[in-house]
């Protein structure tokens, strides 16, 4: 359930109020925006998912739970939520029931990292279409837990990938982010790699189709930037950025999850795209946003002056951070698809007996702790990568990779 950390943090944790600062004004995340919110025509993802078997990773989160939402719109046959967090699957699973869904409804609390307990999930269930979106996403918190970042997002994404060629599903969409492309962070580097793996099950078989969608930030997603510059203003501030000129891509939750199931129903319904060939759909977020002036239009949407009522406080940037975040590279090859917001890029891949050595060294490497060996295996995947320590300096690779 959106928002539902964010009240309960509202409700319990002590605030420190601006001088003649009341309740907070609710104020609509798409006004933040810069642009208006897309019109997305959603009859082709109704023809994906109507009548058919749904799985749902990371049902509990963000993304996932908007997913559910959108998806049980469209009449699905079935729907089996996947979370790890109990008490993520348990709101979801409540919305879902007081809206009379529970006859269709399906609700596991499964570790993506649990190969066997996964199968187990696939078998029971016999999706028709898989929905990826569990991922450890902090890029701080990832940073600094990096073995338990690449289990969930790269081990985690094998063994869902895997389960579901094995059950035939027809389609997996993978949900990637921005911070994959050049990535800086060890969170994007993960995520890339999971990107490797999903084009290269892509080309090398015909029965599953694997579309990867990469968007960037969400705004009122848990751990971003306009919650905590909510909480900071009703407590008196200050709100606390980065750097004056970091920027960022920004959608609503509702956005991004509408141009996903579109991307994927055109995979699905245009002949001239089905190809399985690995590439990558792309959401057309619109310029860039500076987290200052979204700062600055969240304080004077509560009637107040930034800098006067309420602090602006620059903290620098962490380790792993960019200034600025790239949807694709320059080297990619964007095509239009014909519709409004989706791109379609074909970065570079790598073929499956080539990927799976390295990809497995990876994963032996977080298993075991390993957190220098792991560096030196995502550089080598992913060579734009360099592993940073947590004061941001780059790490020096003093071993070759095992063979």
């Amino acid at each position: 359930m959106p928002g539902a950390v964010n009240k309960f943090l509202r409700r319990f944790l002590p605030r420190r109020r601006a001088p003649g600062l009341g309740a907070l004004q609710q104020v609509e995340l798409e006004a933040l925006l810069p642009r208006p919110p897309r019109r997305i025509d959603q009859r082709a993802a109704r023809k994906l998912i109507a009548g058919k078997r749904v799985l749902i990773t990371g049902a509990g989160g963000t993304i996932g739970s908007e997913l559910a939402r959108q998806t049980a719109a469209f009449e699905p046959a079935h729907l089996a939520l996947l979370d790890n967090s109990e008490f993520n699957l348990y709101l979801i699973d409540l919305e879902m029931r007081e809206a009379g869904l529970g006859s269709i409804l399906y609700s596991t609390l499964t570790d993506v990292c649990r190969r066997e307990h996964l199968e187990k999930v696939f078998k029971a269930v016999r999706p028709d279409i898989v929905l990826h979106a569990a991922a450890f996403k902090h890029v701080p918190i990832v940073e600094q837990n990096r073995c338990a970042g690449a289990l969930t997002n790269v081990l985690g994404a094998r063994n869902v990938f895997d389960a579901a060629v094995e059950a035939k599903a027809e389609s997996v969409v993978f949900i990637s982010t921005d911070k994959a492309v050049n990535p800086t962070s060890f969170m994007g580097a993960t995520k890339r790699i999971a990107e490797l793996y999903a084009q290269a099950l892509d080309v090398a078989q015909n029965d599953t189709r694997f579309v990867t969608v990469r968007f960037g930030n969400v705004l009122g997603s848990t751990g971003s930037v306009a919650p905590l510059f909510e909480r900071q203003i009703a407590r008196g501030g200050p709100v606390t950025i980065t750097h004056p000129e970091i920027s960022r891509y920004f959608m609503t939750t509702r956005e991004a999850v509408q141009l996903v199931l579109q991307a994927a129903s055109l995979d699905s319904a245009e002949k001239s795209v089905v190809t399985h060939d690995g590439r990558i759909f792309v959401l057309d977020m619109g310029e860039p946003v500076k987290i200052l002036d979204l700062a600055k239009r969240m304080i004077e949407a509560q009637g107040l002056t930034p800098g006067v009522d309420i602090e602006l406080k620059f903290t620098g940037l962490r380790p792993g951070e960019k200034l600025f975040e790239e949807i694709f590279l320059d080297t990619d090859k964007l095509v239009k698809t014909g519709a409004d917001g989706v791109l379609l890029a074909s970065p570079a891949m790598i073929d499956l007996p080539l990927l799976n050595p390295r990809f497995q060294d990876v994963i032996e490497h977080a298993t075991e702790g390993d957190q220098a060996a792991l560096d030196e295996a995502v550089h080598h995947l992913v060579p734009e990568f360099h592993p940073t320590d947590a004061n941001g300096e780059a790490v020096r690779q003093q071993r070759p990779l095992a063979k």
